[in-house]
């Protein structure tokens, strides 16, 4: 039998699900979760409250991305039972790759996730100045050649919005109230929101690099981890600076249909150095 590559990317994340073994973000958490997973009690854990005044610049290249990610692909998306997350389904993968960014080779996307938390004020994982954001979207890249792992971070920031309609009933100005959330965030987060039962799938042509941070020049660099079991380490951190703003009326449709927060609590920095690609904090 000739599976399709979406059906055999289906099968493969109903395995994946099946066999894992249990941890959530409750009552086995991330405070027990190197019970099971002991590298979750490493010294390079991720993710970290990233200090502004004791990053160090390095002249980091700037990310070249494939053109694919600014034209729709197909995806498959799936509440996994800790997340939401996306795989690519088309037939060539490797069309969804970066270069650049600091990095050597090329590095090929993997799959997306988000992370979000009881309100807007809380979610992201990692923290600036332990200041947090309302989410945060990692999009995770392989290295094929050197089977190297890179993921790139970004903040999501969810604000609240008056309607056009009830400002005008109000006799507000309607000049400014252009919507903040774009047209493919808002279809993403529209679609995956209804996702409220664990296994459930559901395939959306979507342009990935649409849902990506307007400045992918200005991030900061580290080594650390997975941040969700089995926590391995040795994973290449981009996070990028500037943060995707969203209407909390799409965002808040994931913290109200399907879980109240999975986010990882930032982890001790101990001897890590994080890297700035631009000369100066301001």
């Amino acid at each position: 039998m000739h599976l399709s590559r979406s059906s055999f990317i289906l099968l493969c994340i109903i395995i994946q699900y099946s066999i894992a073994a249990h941890w959530n973000y409750a009552d086995e958490g991330p405070d027990v979760w190197s019970d099971l997973y002991p590298e979750c009690d490493g010294t390079s854990q991720s993710p970290i409250d990233i200090d502004t005044t004791t990053t160090v610049y390095a002249p980091l290249t700037k990310f070249y991305f494939g053109s694919s990610y600014n034209v729709p692909q197909n995806f498959l998306f799936m509440n996994n039972g800790h997340t939401l997350v996306g795989h690519y389904t088309g037939n060539d993968a490797s069309r969804l790759s970066f270069t650049g960014g600091g990095l050597k080779g090329v590095f090929t996307f993997s799959s997306f996730h988000l992370h979000w938390g009881e309100n807007y004020k809380s979610g992201s994982e990692h923290q600036v100045n332990g200041a947090k954001y309302s989410g945060e979207i990692h999009v995770i890249h392989t290295n094929r050649a050197t089977n190297q792992t890179a993921v790139l971070g970004m903040f999501i920031q969810s604000i609240k919005q008056v309607s056009r309609t009830h400002r005008k009933l109000r006799n507000l100005d309607t000049s400014t109230t252009g919507n903040v959330t774009s047209a493919e965030w808002i279809k993403y987060l529209s679609t995956v929101g209804q996702l409220k039962q664990v296994g459930q799938p559901v395939a959306l042509n979507l342009t990935l690099g649409s849902l990506f941070t307007s400045n992918t020049k200005k991030y900061w660099r580290y080594s650390g981890s997975l941040t969700t079991p089995p926590c391995t380490e040795g994973i290449i951190w981009t996070i990028f600076r500037k943060p995707i703003i969203v209407s909390e009326d799409y965002f808040g449709l994931l913290r109200n249909n399907i879980y109240a927060k999975d986010y990882r609590s930032p982890q001790p920095i101990n001897e890590r150095t994080v890297f700035r690609s631009y000369p100066y904090e301001s």
